[in-house]
């Protein structure tokens, strides 16, 4: 991660801890005179889920503090958001949250000459993940190789079970 991204992030997580919330993603994108950082937050432990309330006051107070800390280079838009549904995943604890759910997950290197693969996370151990790809096959990749890896939602299971609700 680079200098700019991590000096952000830590100061991110400075703001969110205080208020109970943790950082899950930082992204930076934006050329030129106009950068866009965007924050993704979350709740330690998935006790409830981030509210909009949540995200004003990350904002409010992290504005300040970038500003004060002069951690910009140059004018920025500030963007503070829940993950949603499909959830950045990064460190270990964010993948033991979501074992036997579906994930994607990119790597940096090749594997058996892929580096894409979705599939139903079965075990993460050792910093070392296990992931069922749809076509049933078996493959385990280290948490430090991954470039991206994302949660994701199974809307058709999800559908299956408020269908299948007895009426009360």
């Amino acid at each position: 991660m680079d200098t700019y991204k991590s000096r952000i992030w830590a100061l991110a997580e400075s703001v969110a801890a205080r208020l109970g919330l943790e950082v899950l993603e930082v992204e930076l994108g934006g050329t030129g005179s106009r950068r866009l950082i965007r924050i993704y937050l979350d709740v330690p432990g998935g006790e409830r889920a981030v509210t909009v309330e949540d995200c004003e006051k990350v904002s409010r107070r992290l504005t300040d503090v970038l500003d004060a800390h002069e951690a910009t280079d140059n004018d920025y838009m500030l963007e503070i958001s829940s993950p949603g549904l499909n959830r950045p995943l990064r460190t270990r604890e964010h993948f033991e949250r979501v074992v036997g759910g579906r994930v994607k997950a990119r790597t940096r290197t090749q594997h058996h000459g892929r580096r894409n693969f979705v599939g139903t996370l079965e075990a993460i151990e050792n910093n070392t993940l296990t992931i069922r790809t749809d076509d049933g096959e078996s493959y385990e990749l280290q948490l430090a190789d991954l470039d991206k890896a994302n949660f994701q939602y199974d809307f058709e299971t999800a559908g299956r079970r408020a269908n299948n609700r007895p009426n009360h």
